[in-house]
C-alpha cells in the first residue's frame, strides 16, 4: 500500500473506494491483467529496471473531510522504482474494462470526478484503459498522458499520418497493442513479449536443444576416447 502526500478535496466525493471484493472480476479480466502485468514486469527484467509494478495493489490517498485515506487500487500500476512508491503516484496506470467497472467511477471518463480525474489530480503520468470486447467504451483503448495543464490525448503510433506501429508507446520504453482479447506488451526493442505459456514452451524448446547438444558432445567425447585407445 502505498500513501501519497497530496490532499484530494471533497469532489472526489463520488469515487467509491475500492474494496477486495469488488478488485474480484471475471476470469477472462483477471487473465487480462496478469498477461499486462507478467509483461511489464518481463520487459523490466530483460533491461534491468529498478520498476515495481503493482497488480491490484491499493494507494492510500488523503483526501479533506477525512479520517481515514481512500483506498484506490488499480488494475496495473507501474513505479520507476520502488523509492519513488514512497513519495508519488505512479508513473503508468492501467485498467482492464468489465461490466462492472465501465458504469462506475473506475472507467468513468464522462464524470469529471471519477477515477481518471483522480489519476490526473494525484500526479499519474500516463493513464490507459483497455476494453477486451470494444463494446463498453466503444473503442479498445481510450488513452490519456500528461500535459502541460493535465492529461491530454495519448495516440497510438501512427494515427496521424497513417503510419508507425499502431502500437501505445509508453514514456518507460515499452508500448502495448490489443491483440484479441487481450492487451499484448512490446518490450524496449520493440519486441512482442511472450504469454506465459509461450514463455514456457520456448524454454523448452530450448531446452531440448541443449539436450541435444550434450548428446552430440557426449558422442563425440566417446568417439574421440575409442580412437585413443582408451
Amino acid at each position: 500500500m502505498v500513501t501519497h502526500a497530496i490532499v484530494l478535496g471533497p469532489e472526489f466525493d463520488t469515487v467509491t473506494d475500492d474494496t477486495e471484493d469488488s478488485l474480484m472480476g471475471s476470469a477472462g479480466h483477471q487473465d487480462t491483467i496478469h498477461v499486462i502485468y507478467d509483461g511489464v514486469r518481463l520487459c523490466a527484467v530483460r533491461r534491468d529496471e529498478p520498476w515495481f509494478v503493482g497488480n491490484q495493489l491499493f494507494l492510500l490517498i488523503l483526501q479533506e473531510g477525512r479520517n481515514l485515506p481512500r483506498r484506490i487500487a488499480p488494475d496495473i500500476m507501474v513505479y520507476r522504482s520502488l523509492a519513488v512508491a514512497l513519495y508519488g503516484p505512479p508513473v503508468l496506470v492501467i485498467e482492464v474494462a468489465s461490466p462492472a467497472t465501465a458504469l462506475g467511477n473506475d472507467v468513468n471518463l464522462r464524470d469529471q470526478n471519477a477515477k481518471p480525474q483522480l489519476y490526473e489530480r494525484i500526479g499519474v503520468d500516463e493513464y490507459l484503459v483497455f476494453d477486451p470486447v470494444g463494446e463498453m467504451l466503444g473503442e479498445r483503448i481510450w488513452a490519456r498522458r500528461r500535459g502541460p495543464n493535465g492529461f491530454v490525448l495519448w495516440e497510438p503510433e501512427g494515427s496521424t499520418h497513417g503510419s508507425g506501429s499502431g502500437r501505445w508507446h509508453s514514456a518507460l520504453g515499452i508500448s502495448f497493442a490489443p491483440q484479441g482479447m487481450l492487451l499484448r506488451v512490446y518490450d524496449h526493442e520493440g519486441r512482442l513479449v511472450p504469454l506465459s505459456m509461450e514463455f514456457d514452451a520456448m524454454l523448452t524448446a530450448r531446452e531440448r536443444e541443449l539436450a541435444e547438444k550434450d548428446r552430440r558432445l557426449a558422442e563425440l567425447e566417446a568417439e574421440l576416447r575409442r580412437l585413443r585407445g582408451e
